[in-house]
């Protein structure tokens, strides 16, 4: 099972993703290889992201292999963040219209996929910022920024909610209740994991 914990900057991704131990936590990897410079075009960013997020994506179902259950701080498909920043205004090189493609592409050949559940934390602006200032270990660069892309977070996974029915949760559970909540569930294979036509249901369910 892979399970995505997912919410903007200080909203304790990665405090709670980091509970399940180096064997099931899949952190963020360090981008491999040097950045397309300026002069790239837009297909070529879109396709940087994808392959970085195919790596993350491959190590979940690695760890998946190993320990039954890999635990991803942010989702590795990671297409909504290109969304989410069209939508709040900001500028960002892989844009969703060109990332869409490559998304799809990579879904299409099994190396991206959807995870089985989905643990979305909506955080009040008040409360993110106080953990901000409270965690002196982490610099959190644009941290605004998160806090409006927040909205758009929230509409992504609602529409993902009505593609995947039951797989999106609103809340960060105890470690152990999860856990236990995973074992007594029956074991069973997310059919959809490689669904193109889940992938385009979802796009559908988007605001224009």
């Amino acid at each position: 099972m892979i399970v995505v914990i997912e919410g903007i900057s200080a909203a304790g991704k990665t405090t709670y993703a980091r509970q399940f131990g180096e064997g099931r936590w899949v952190p963020e990897i360090p981008v491999k290889g040097d950045l397309p410079d300026a002069s790239a075009s837009l297909d070529e960013h879109a396709h940087f992201w994808v392959e970085h997020n195919v790596r993350k994506f491959q190590m979940a179902l690695e760890i998946e292999r190993e320990h039954g259950i890999a635990v991803c701080d942010t989702d590795p498909m990671k297409i909504h963040y290109s969304w989410c920043m069209a939508r709040a205004g900001f500028p960002w090189p892989d844009k969703f219209a060109n990332a869409r493609v490559f998304v799809r592409e990579a879904i299409a050949s099994s190396r991206l996929g959807f995870a089985d559940l989905y643990l979305v934390k909506r955080i009040e602006p008040s409360v993110a910022r106080a953990q901000k200032e409270g965690d002196p270990t982490r610099r959190r660069e644009n941290f605004e920024q998160h806090l409006a892309l927040q909205p758009h977070l929230i509409r992504w996974f609602g529409a993902m909610s009505e593609v995947f029915p039951g797989r999106i949760r609103w809340d960060f559970p105890e470690k152990e209740t999860l856990l236990a909540e995973l074992k007594n569930k029956a074991p069973e294979e997310n059919p959809r994991r490689f669904d193109v036509s889940a992938f385009d249901a979802l796009l559908e369910r988007l605001p224009e």
